[in-house]
Formats: structure tokens, sequence, C-alpha cells
């Protein structure tokens, strides 16, 4: 009671209930672990003294209907604030040690841990050492994580300072009319996104040369579409493409809960995609799209330093140039968030397995519906030559509450109306809706992340089991993404989602694909029905119900026009 919660970084990345598993060994014991750690660096850079546990009492993370949420209380006494206001006068040190080094020590430190954990012979381990193998990956995905709040930070921090400058007095007449968001600055940058766009594109170029494979592709369904391209005289130079995409991006998540699939693992979405764009080549391929929205960019830039006075340009200099260097970072970060899942799956299936035959459990899928501790029991009870065949009905009855749970639409904050505070400082960026949102209306208000203006039907998405819905030339309209759901923004002629901000993966992604996009709407999904006329406007932050608009007054709709 008291406390407000609320569906913001890293729980944007988990948009279904968790699995319990992955609650007990990532939401709570990995990020705790990781704050931990992340608490420890910063006391031996600069001796903070921040009491952490004293400033969020009810924790960092915890889940409420089986839905993920970030604590939005802090606790503020005056230890705790002076303890802030000299991280934030030494954070430039943090940039200088390895705890906070992303290429050298965060990153090579997380695939160390994931290597040495595929090169597990599963036939000899251990049952304790499967168990052990899955603890520590979840530990270092969330360390990994909290690694990477240097870089995420600063590249939060620095977006924030450039929005501002940008609407603030010392640009005005500098910029084109209608100002542009930093959204326009934000894009034209290298990312593993486009690399992986890019190379679907050179598959479905490589598919429309044969004739045969082309009509292959059209008429067969995605999901038998390996099969056929398979057994097809000309296909298996297609295979072995798609079998070297899947090996280079096949590890990136749907949901960070490690119980859903990899997209190595179910890549029917890609296969959707790929076929899309060999019945749809786009106009543009995703090289020359990139180089353009650069172009772009650098000429948005020139032209406003030109614009601007001797201070006000060396203030503009100074300001954009760090923002364009951290500004990558976010998706680079994203881009290896649960890159150790496949091999946890591949031990949690083994144990799984065992279990199965030790007459615990009825499918090894249902390792994933029990803690640590019951699978513990299981192991123990094992090594005796028996079996908890009650920890089945447990598994079976919690799966069936996640999927009934799948029906909610979780709030963005609870409580809904709450205010996100620091003692007497409003916290409005950290918001996940944007202040004094109502989006009852025809009109819902969001965050403007990525500029421009479409009006498209609307293809709802809610679950990776929904992609096939997807209709090229449609608005993406869904809770959340993350990376695996990349494939779909090159039908996507806009972007709206439930959660997020400018920093999304979302918001990203749509910039490098240039679409408006409108995030953390709250309501989108439900508000929005399949093949609803819908304007999105990626400048102003919202997104326009047609239908509903033609029962307000002609001044009112003019006025949101």
């Amino acid at each position: 009671p008291g406390t407000i919660w609320m569906r913001r970084q890293i729980v944007e990345h988990m948009p279904e209930p968790l699995s319990p598993l992955f609650e007990d060994l990532y939401l709570r014991q990995g990020l705790n672990t990781a704050v931990e750690k992340l608490m420890a660096a910063m006391e031996e850079i600069g001796g903070t003294g921040l009491d952490f546990e004293s400033m969020v009492p009810h924790g960092f993370a915890a889940t409420i209907n089986g839905y993920a949420y970030t604590t939005g209380s802090f606790k503020m006494t005056p230890r705790n604030l002076w303890s802030i206001l000299r991280i934030y006068a030494r954070i430039h040190r943090f940039f200088k040690v390895k705890a906070f080094d992303w290429e050298g020590t965060v990153l090579p430190g997380y695939q160390a841990t994931i290597a040495r954990w595929q090169a597990l012979d599963l036939t000899q381990a251990e049952d304790e050492t499967l168990l052990e193998g899955i603890r520590e990956m979840a530990a270092a995905d969330g360390a990994y994580w909290f690694g990477s709040a240097a870089k995420l930070g600063l590249s939060r921090i620095m977006d924030a300072l450039f929005g501002r400058l940008l609407r603030s007095f010392l640009f005005r007449g500098a910029l084109p009319s209608p100002p542009p968001g930093s959204a326009a600055f934000l894009r034209g940058f290298d990312s593993p996104a486009m690399d992986a766009q890019a190379d679907m594109e050179a598959l479905a170029d490589q598919i429309r040369e044969s004739d045969a494979l082309r009509a292959l592709v059209q008429r067969t369904p995605a999901e038998q579409l390996l099969d056929g391209l398979a057994a097809h005289p000309e296909g298996q130079p297609v295979v072995e493409g798609i079998r070297r995409y899947l090996d280079a991006y096949g590890h990136q998540i749907y949901n960070l809960d490690f119980a859903v699939p990899t997209q190595n693992e179910d890549p029917l979405p890609m296969l959707l995609s790929l076929k899309a764009l060999v019945e749809h080549p786009p106009e543009e391929d995703a090289r020359s799209r990139r180089a353009r929205l650069a172009a772009e960019r650098d000429a948005l830039v020139e032209q406003t330093l030109r614009r601007l006075n001797p201070l006000s340009r060396r203030l503009f200099r100074w300001v954009w140039r760090w923002t364009k260097k951290y500004a990558p970072y976010r998706e680079l970060v994203m881009f290896y968030m649960g890159a150790a899942w496949p091999t946890v799956r591949r031990l949690a299936h083994e144990l799984g397995r065992r279990l199965t035959e030790a007459g615990t459990l009825a499918d090894p899928d249902d390792i994933y519906y029990l803690d640590s501790q019951e699978i513990r029991e299981a192991i123990a009870a094992r090594a005796r030559g028996e079996s908890l065949p009650h920890l089945a009905q447990v598994a079976q009855e919690r799966r069936a509450l996640r999927e009934a749970r799948k029906q909610l639409t979780p709030p963005p904050k609870v409580p809904v109306n709450s205010t996100i505070r620091f003692g007497p400082i409003k916290l409005s960026m950290f918001d996940p809706i944007p202040s004094g949102a109502a989006n009852d209306g025809p009109v819902l208000k969001g965050n403007a992340v990525s500029s421009g203006r479409v009006t498209a039907p609307a293809s709802v998405i809610r679950t990776v089991d929904e992609f096939q819905r997807m209709q090229p030339g449609a608005i993406l309209v869904c809770t959340t993404t993350t990376p695996a759901w990349t494939p779909l923004f090159s039908q996507a002629a806009g972007l709206v989602t439930d959660v997020g901000g400018a920093l999304a993966h979302g918001s990203i992604v749509a910039r490098e694909y240039g679409i408006p996009a409108v995030m953390g709407t709250g309501v989108a999904t439900e508000r929005i029905k399949p093949g609803m006329i819908i304007t999105v406007d990626g400048d102003a932050g919202v997104v326009i119900l047609e239908e509903g608009l033609s029962s307000w007054r002609e001044d009112e709709r003019n006025a949101i026009i």
C-alpha cells in the first residue's frame, strides 16, 4: 500500500504475465543481485553512501496479477539526497572504470558466461549443474542490463537535454516550421536492426531471382516454408541463407521471459516478413533508406547551425556531439538482451526432460512453472529414485493461470492516477504515460518518438501468435516491441504502443525505418480495433481515431487536425 509501480525500463520487454521460474530467478533474484553489484561498484568509485534498500523499501521490481512492474516510489532522506547529488557530481568517473565499460567488460563478461555454459555436455551434467547454469545466466543477463546503466543513462539524459534545448527560446527561428523534435535528429545511425533488415531483403532478392522459388514462397504458408524450400531443387542456398540469418539474429527475444522461445526456435514471424518482402518489395531498401535518413539528419544539423548565433551554435554543437555519440547505444544494448536464453532453454529442456521421465512433470516445459526451490526438491527426489507428481498439477494450474492473465490489460502505472516523485521533486520523465493524458476520447496522447504523420488502417498485434495478422501498409498497434518484433516494421506505415518512451526499442527502430510513431498511450490495444482507420502524428504525440472524431465539433476537430 502506498507504493507506485510502473511499466518502464526493463519491464517494457516483459509484455505478458511472467512464468514462475523467470519471476523467481530473474525478476527477484537476478535483478536484486545486479542492483547490489551496481551499488557496490558505485560505492567503490566515489563512496556515494547511497542506501538503495531504504530508498526503495518495497524492492526494485514486483508483479501485479503476474505482470512485471518496477518501483516508482522513492523514499527521500537527507542522506540519500546527498548521495544522489554526489553521484551526479561524479558521473564522469563511471565511464573510466571496468564495471561500467560496456565494450570492454560488460558485454564480453556476459558473452563469456554464455560461452561457458554453451560448452556444457548436457548428457554428463548433474541435475544441480543444469539448474545452476539457468540461475547463473539469468543473473548474468540482469547484471548486463545494470552494467549498461551508464551508457543507457547518458543516452536518456542527452536525449532529454537535446529535446529541451530544441524547444527553448535559444532556437526560435533556427528550426524549420513546424519545429521538429529530437526524433528528427536521432536517425540514420548504424544498428543491428537495420543490418538484419538488409540481410532479410537480400534473401528476398535472392528468392525473386528464381520464378520457381518466388512462386513457391507465394503459395506456401510461412509455417511450411523452410520444409518447402529444403525440398525444392533450387531452395538449398536460400535455406542456408535463412540459417545464417538466424545464427546472427536468432537470439533476439519476443519477450524477455525465457519461457518464451527465441526467434531461432520460432522463426515464423521472420518467415512471414520474408514472404511479405518477396510479395511486396520495398520501394527503398534498408541501406539506401539509412543513407538517406543520415543525409537528411546531417542537412538538418547544418541548417540549424547556420541559423544560430555564435553562442547558441557552440552550445548546440556540444549537446549534439554527446547526444549523437550515445544515442545508438540503446539499440546496441538491447540487441544482446536475452542472448543467453537459447542456452538457458537448452539446459531447462534437458532438466525438464529428466523430471518428466522421473514422473514429477507431465511435460519438459512445465519446468518454467515451478520456482527454483521446487525444482531443487524435485531434483532431490529424483536422486532418491522418487517422484513428486503433485508438482505436475501445480505446474498445470500455474500455466492455466498465466494463460488466463494474458486476457488482462495491465495499466502502465499503479495506482493509475498517481504521480511519481522523489520527495517534492516531480519525476515526469520517468512516468510511463505523458502527464495530463486523457485517453478516453477520439484522440490518444502518448510520447512523440518518431517524426511524421500517416493515416492508415490499424493492425492490432498483441502477441507473437498474432504476427500473421500484420497487413502491409497498416499501422502496427501493440503493447510494446522487442528486438524480435523488428521484421514487422518493414510492413508498417506507423507504430502505436501502450508503453514505451523516446528510448524504447520501438521508437529507435521506427526512426530508422522512417515511420511516424507514438508510444506510451496506455490504452492503444484496448481502444483501437483491427482495421480501424487511425492517424499517427509522430511530432505532436497523438493518435487520432478517425471514426470517433466525427462526433466532435468542427472547431475541436480543426484544433487536432
